[in-house]
C-alpha cells in the first residue's frame, strides 16, 4: 500500500512540476503538509470535501475557497470594472452568476442560492491546448507573454464566439457592448476585490523551488 495517507506531502519547496501532477489528479484523499495548509489558507477537511479548488495558472495558483464565497459577485463587478471600464457579470473572465442559484451541477445538485449556499467561482483553465485558440478564425486569442497566459486580442476580435463554442467551459465571452470576446488574463482584480478571502492567488515562488 502507497504510503501517502500515512505521510505529509506537498510541502513548501516541492518543484512546479510536482504541483501541477499531483494537483491535476484532485487534491482530496491527499495528506497535505502543514506549512501548505497554512499557505492555502485552509484545513485539511476542506480539502478532503472539495470546497477548496486549486486552478494552476502560469503565474501561480488561484485558490477558491467555496465554504467563505458569500455570492456577492464583487469578483465579477472588479473583473469588468478593471478590464473593460463597465460592471457586467455575463462578460466577466471570472464566473460566479452561471451556478448561483443551483450549484455547478444544476438543478437539484445541492449548490447554490436554493440549495446549501456553496457557490461556484469559475474561470479559464489556461489549456495546453486551447480550443478557443484553435478555432479563432484571425487568431486574436494567442500567448502573450506580457499577461503570462493566452489571452484574447481585442484588436483582431471579430466578435463570432467560436471560441465560446469551442471552450468546453465556455469561459470565453463576447462583451455585447462592445462586441469583443474576453478571457481571463491573470490581472489578480478578483481576488484583490474578495471581502471574505474565498479567491487569493499564490505565486509559485511562494510554493516551488
Amino acid at each position: 500500500m502507497s504510503d501517502t495517507h500515512h505521510r505529509p506531502i506537498l510541502d513548501i519547496g516541492l518543484s512546479r512540476l510536482e504541483f501541477l501532477r499531483i494537483s491535476g489528479k484532485g487534491l482530496a484523499g491527499i495528506t497535505i503538509a502543514p506549512a501548505l495548509l497554512s499557505l492555502l489558507g485552509c484545513k485539511q477537511e476542506e480539502i478532503d470535501s472539495g470546497v477548496i479548488q486549486l486552478t494552476t495558472t502560469p503565474k501561480g495558483v488561484l485558490v477558491t475557497n467555496r465554504a467563505r464565497c458569500t455570492g456577492c459577485h464583487r469578483c465579477e463587478t472588479a473583473c469588468t470594472t478593471w478590464n473593460d471600464g463597465s460592471v457586467g457579470s455575463f462578460f466577466s473572465r471570472t464566473k460566479i452568476h452561471r451556478h448561483f442559484y443551483f450549484g455547478d451541477k444544476g438543478i437539484g445538485s445541492g449548490g447554490g442560492l436554493y440549495g446549501d449556499l456553496n457557490f461556484t467561482t469559475d474561470t479559464c483553465r489556461q489549456c495546453k491546448t486551447p480550443e478557443c485558440m484553435n478555432v479563432c478564425p484571425v487568431k486574436a486569442i494567442r500567448y502573450q507573454e506580457e499577461f503570462g497566459c493566452i489571452v484574447v486580442d481585442t484588436r483582431r476580435c471579430i466578435g463570432c464566439a467560436a471560441c465560446t463554442t469551442a471552450c468546453p467551459w465556455m469561459m470565453a465571452t463576447v462583451n455585447p457592448q462592445t462586441k469583443k470576446s474576453g478571457k481571463c488574463n491573470l490581472c489578480g482584480e478578483c481576488a484583490s476585490a474578495c471581502p471574505t478571502g474565498a479567491l487569493h492567488i499564490i505565486e509559485w515562488k511562494e510554493i516551488t523551488v
